[in-house]
């Protein structure tokens, strides 16, 4: 079995000890491994894309931005392995994927390949979640040297920054042909959201549907107890917030140059067109999972 791990040596400050530690677990396992580390932010997508081939396995080393650039330079067919070594690592979490290296690699050469339908976002697949409103600005306004200092302490300092904003912004949403409106919202494909919080327990990974979360109510108490109900995964029961499933969502904004995001990184402006993508993933996963 070739094995192409792609390892980010910026997420979550670096791990090239845990690197290590699992490509001589592949190694052990008889995998012919093959590592390419990033050298910027886009080069994941940039070098798998400019490839012949790619492998048995693609595995992506790093945080959720990391495997969303691996997501979409990946090939038709081919496995994507996931080795969580970011900030939070949510789509890790929500494939229950084990963190040890040893527990990890038997995975990724003797488990099982789980379809995975994608959500796509003008052209650009992401597995989690996209978001509008005061969900993006926390990503845009996100300090990178703090976060590779700090962890989620930067996300922490980000959210209250931008509490000030929301409201300050309309968006219209289209969604399956229904039209709505909100003060923010989230695109959910899985269920976590900024590591082991629930955001909604509707999403499924393995379904082609996305789960829509319009923020409707006014003021910055009403986001603050949506906030203070993540933690215990009772943000859909808070009033003010609207949970429906989607196929294609069209999102305009009252303000120009308004940012999205998609699995916590930065991902263009406004307007897009959020679908659930033309073609499932394989992901790796254990064999008990499947």
């Amino acid at each position: 079995m070739k094995i192409l791990v792609v390892y980010n040596p910026a997420a979550g400050g670096g791990r090239e000890a845990l690197l290590k530690r699992l490509v001589q677990a592949l190694e052990r396992r008889g995998a012919d491994v093959e590592v390419y580390r990033t050298k910027a932010p886009g080069d994941a997508t940039r070098h798998l894309q400019a490839r012949a081939h790619q492998g048995d396995v693609v595995v992506a080393v790093g945080g959720d931005g990391t495997t969303n650039e691996v997501l979409n330079g990946l090939d038709d067919g081919v496995p994507l392995g996931i080795f969580g070594t970011g900030t939070a690592n949510v789509l890790a979490r929500e494939l229950n994927l084990p963190r040890h290296p040893e527990q990890a690699a038997e995975v990724m050469v003797n488990g099982a390949s789980l379809t995975v339908w994608p959500g796509d976002l003008a052209g650009r697949r992401f597995m989690m979640w996209t978001g509008v409103g005061y969900d993006a600005w926390v990503v845009q306004g996100t300090d990178l040297g703090v976060k590779r200092r700090f962890g989620k302490l930067a996300y922490v300092l980000a959210m209250i920054r931008q509490l000030a904003r929301y409201g300050t912004t309309d968006y219209r949403l289209r969604i399956d042909g229904r039209d709505y409106q909100a003060r923010s919202a989230i695109i959910a494909n899985g269920r976590h959201y900024g590591g082991r919080f629930v955001l909604t327990r509707q999403a499924d990974l393995t379904q082609p549907t996305l789960q829509v979360l319009l923020f409707n109510a006014p003021g910055r108490l009403a986001l603050l107890k949506c906030l203070m109900a993540l933690p215990f995964g009772a943000m859909e029961r808070v009033d003010g917030i609207v949970s429906l499933p989607a196929r294609e969502i069209e999102i305009e904004a009252s303000e120009q140059d308004e940012p999205l995001q998609a699995d916590g990184d930065p991902a263009g402006i406004l307007p897009a067109r959020v679908t659930v993508a033309e073609r499932a993933v394989l992901v790796r996963v254990a064999r008990d999972s499947a």
